[in-house]
């Protein structure tokens, strides 16, 4: 874990995410040229967030944005999924890096808006092994490795803390356990779900998702479905106490 009062860019650690994500299917491909096939692609996350963060500065503060406030408050966001399989083995990916910008209004004597500055990146690298079923109709035990980078700047507008702000950021990691699941409807048609849990750096660690896809072209699927994720990292001062949760839609390829 590293932490500092002074937020350093999440760039670097997006980066070597990128590039673990990128050998994936390069490592599956060494083992068996024939058996290997890699699915995958970049997906958007309409994601609300409601929670806490803190810094020692600044204190704890409750912030909330729902799905109708994302085009206000998004920056910027980059998100990639792909999983690399051959017969009951899997390997897994998701990156995610996210800047936001919310400001919440606290109607008290100390401060009547505050203004949260977020950028937050996370990567999850695991496997899987199928426990039940085929290639069409599966149920996958899974685990691996969550890493998050999170650097957030709170700022009181207005009131007797009118300009007051602090800045920090952390890196932790957790372990991750559990279930996937893929079933076939038909030649065009599939459905998907995880879920996850863990813990490591962080008191509590998860992440639930539901799918559907179809195969608008050869090899190429269209998909949307719904998804939530929670974290509660707490450490000197700097709390990070966030679920995210809205629809996804997304293009997955397959090779």
């Amino acid at each position: 874990m590293r932490h500092s009062d002074k937020p350093r860019s999440p760039l670097r650690h997006l980066a070597m995410l990128m590039g673990a994500f990128a050998a994936i299917p390069t490592l599956a491909m060494a083992e068996d040229t024939d058996g290997w096939t890699f699915n995958g692609g970049p997906y958007v996350w309409g994601a609300g967030i409601r929670g806490h963060v803190g810094h020692r500065s600044t204190g704890t503060q409750f912030i909330k944005s729902d799905f109708s406030d994302i085009a206000k408050t998004v920056d910027m966001s980059v998100m990639l999924m792909g999983e690399a399989r051959r017969g009951p083995y899997s390997l897994l990916a998701d990156l995610m890096y996210i800047d936001t910008d919310t400001r919440n209004r606290l109607g008290g004597i100390l401060a009547n808006k505050l203004e949260v500055e977020s950028k937050t990146a996370s990567g999850f690298l695991g496997g899987g092994y199928t426990l039940l079923g085929d290639e069409n109709r599966r149920l996958d035990v899974a685990g691996g490795m969550r890493v998050w980078y999170s650097s957030t700047t709170l700022t009181f507008h207005g009131g007797l803390a009118g300009g007051q702000s602090g800045s920090d950021s952390a890196t932790w990691a957790d372990a991750m356990v559990g279930l996937r699941g893929h079933y076939g409807v038909n030649e065009r048609f599939w459905l998907s779900s995880w879920g996850m849990v863990g813990a490591g750096q962080s008191r509590e660690d998860w992440d639930l998702a539901a799918l559907a896809g179809w195969e608008f072209w050869p090899g190429f699927s269209a998909v949307a479905g719904y998804r939530a994720m929670g974290v509660n990292y707490r450490h000197d001062g700097f709390v990070y106490d966030i679920v995210q949760k809205g629809p996804l839609l997304g293009i997955s390829g397959r090779f």
